[in-house]
C-alpha cells in the first residue's frame, strides 16, 4: 500500500487520553492527524487540555465539523461501539475493534464464548449480590474476583481468606449503596501454576500478522516480548488465535489485541482479552517502522505485516513521586522522550510535559520503551533509559527481573520464548553502563 500521507487525515478518538503518543506517531508520517478525546469530559479542564501542544496533533472538541475532511477514524481503546459502526456504515474506514470489545466488557459473554469455541475455561462461580458474595467467600481461599465494565470503579481483588479481607466486603457494601446486591461477581479459584504467556498482536477481520509479539507481563508495571513469527508461537497462543478468527471476521474486528494464557500441565486458560491497544505493548508496536499504513489498511480491512526492524522490546511503567492533586512538569530529555509514551499530558511552549491531576493516573505517567536486537542490548538500553529519568520519576526495571524469571520457568517446561540466550535476572540490577 502506497499512500501520500500529507493528503490523509486521521481523527484518533481517546476515550481516557491514554494514547496521546499514538497521535504523535501517526502525525510523523506527514499526514494530518486530529485527536479527540469525549466532549463528555471537557467539564475540567484537566481533561480538555490532554494532547494539547503535542508536535502534529490537533486537539478538537468535536469531530463533526472536519468530517469531510477524515480519511480514516481510529479507536485505539474501548467504548463507542455504536459510534464506529455508524461511522463504517458512512463508507468511512474505521480502526477500531467494533462489537468485538464485547469479549472485554462483558465477562460473562467472554465465559459463554469460550465454551462455545471449545476452549477450556477456569473454574469459577457467577455470585450476584454481596451479602451471597460475603456467605461464598467465607470459607474460602486464594479467590480472584471480577466484575464486568466497570473497571473505572473494579479492579481484580484477590481474596486471600476470611480473616485478611473480610473488611473489605463492608467496604465494597458502603461504597455500593443501594447497589451492592445487584452487582454481579466472577470469582475464579486459583490457576496452579506460574507460567503465564500471552501475544501481543493485531487482527483484520479474522486475519493474523504473520509475525507479531510474544509477550510476557507484570501487570501495571514491566513487558518484555520478542518478535515472532506466528508459526513459532506456543501452541497454546495458537489454539485461541485459530479458534476466534470466525468471530473476528464475523464482527469486523479491526485493531489491537492482547491475550493473556495461564498454562497448567494438563490445560491453558485463556483468562483475559484486550480488545484495544495494549498497555503495556502499544509503545513497542509504535516502534514498528509502518504503523501509519497499518492502521490506514487495517481500518479499510487490508492486513499490512509490521516492519518493526528490532527483535525484541522492553517496556516499564514510569511512575511520579509528586503529589498528584497539582500539576505536575516533567522535563525529558530527546532521548528519554523519544522512548516515552506520552498519557494523559499535555506540553507546553518550552518543550516540557505536563500531568494535569487526575483522577485516573494515580502517579502513573507512561510507559518507557527500550528495543534491540538482542534480549541483553535490550535490557541494558533500558537500564540506560531508566537512569536518564529526571528526579522524582521511577521507571519499575526491577519488575522485568520477575519476567525473566518466568522465561527461565517457560524453558523448563518446554514452552520456548526464544532461541536466543536470555541473561539472567540480575542484569536489570546492574550499571547501565557495565559490559
Amino acid at each position: 500500500m502506497s499512500e501520500d500521507f500529507s493528503k490523509i487525515c486521521y481523527c484518533l478518538h481517546d476515550h481516557f487520553g491514554l494514547f496521546v503518543q499514538m497521535a504523535k506517531r501517526l502525525a510523523e508520517s506527514g499526514a494530518r492527524v486530529l485527536y479527540q478525546t469525549p466532549v463528555d469530559r471537557y467539564d475540567r479542564i484537566n481533561e480538555g487540555v490532554i494532547g494539547d501542544g503535542i508536535e502534529g496533533v490537533e486537539l478538537v472538541e468535536e469531530f463533526w465539523p472536519y468530517k469531510n475532511d477524515i480519511t480514516c477514524f481510529v479507536f485505539p481503546d474501548i467504548r463507542h461501539s455504536g459510534l464506529q459502526a455508524e461511522l463504517r456504515s458512512q463508507g468511512f474506514p474505521v480502526w477500531g475493534s467494533a462489537a468485538g470489545m464485547d469479549l472485554e466488557l462483558k465477562r460473562g459473554f467472554f465465559l459463554k464464548k469460550l465454551e462455545e469455541l471449545g476452549l477450556p475455561v477456569a473454574p469459577h462461580k457467577i455470585i450476584t449480590g454481596i451479602s451471597n458474595l460475603a456467605a461464598y467467600l467465607k470459607d474460602k481461599k486464594d479467590i480472584w474476583i471480577k466484575v464486568s465494565k466497570w473497571r473505572g470503579t473494579w479492579e481484580t481483588y484477590h481474596w486471600r481468606e476470611q480473616a485478611m479481607d473480610e473488611t473489605q466486603i463492608h467496604i465494597w457494601s458502603l461504597k455500593w449503596g443501594g447497589l451492592k446486591e445487584k452487582v454481579i461477581f466472577y470469582c475464579f479459584e486459583k490457576i496452579k501454576t506460574t507460567i503465564e504467556i500471552g501475544a501481543d498482536t493485531y487482527c483484520i477481520d479474522g486475519k493474523w500478522p504473520k509475525t507479531m509479539l510474544h509477550g510476557l507481563e507484570r501487570k501495571d508495571a514491566a513487558y518484555f516480548s520478542a518478535v515472532t513469527p506466528i508459526d513459532k508461537m506456543p501452541d497454546e497462543i495458537m489454539e485461541v488465535i485459530t479458534a476466534f478468527s470466525p468471530y473476528m471476521k464475523e464482527v469486523g474486528y479491526r485493531c489491537q489485541w492482547s491475550m493473556e494464557i495461564r498454562v497448567t500441565e494438563e490445560e491453558a486458560f485463556f483468562i483475559d482479552p484486550t480488545c484495544r491497544g495494549g498497555l503495556p505493548s502499544t509503545r513497542t508496536l509504535l516502534e514498528a517502522r509502518n504503523l501509519p499504513e497499518i492502521i490506514l489498511a487495517g481500518a479499510q480491512g487490508e492486513l499490512i505485516e509490521p516492519d518493526y526492524g528490532f527483535k525484541f522490546s522492553a517496556e516499564c511503567m514510569v511512575n511520579s513521586k509528586d503529589n498528584s492533586d497539582f500539576a505536575s512538569p516533567v522535563a525529558l530529555t530527546d532521548e528519554v522522550k523519544e522512548a516515552f509514551m506520552l498519557q494523559q499530558c499535555y506540553e507546553d511552549e518550552a518543550g516540557t510535559i505536563w500531568y494535569p491531576p487526575l483522577d485516573e493516573n494515580n502517579g502513573s505517567l507512561g510507559w518507557l520503551c527500550a528495543t534491540g536486537n538482542t534480549p541483553k542490548e535490550t535490557l541494558q538500553t533500558m537500564n540506560h533509559l531508566a537512569d536518564e529519568l529526571p528526579d522524582g520519576l521511577n521507571a519499575a526495571v526491577e519488575d522485568l527481573a520477575e519476567i525473566i524469571r518466568e522465561i527461565e520457568t517457560m524453558d523448563e517446561t518446554g514452552i520456548e520464548f526464544t532461541q536466543q540466550p536470555v541473561p539472567s535476572a540480575e542484569i536489570v540490577f546492574e550499571p547501565a553502563n557495565q559490559e
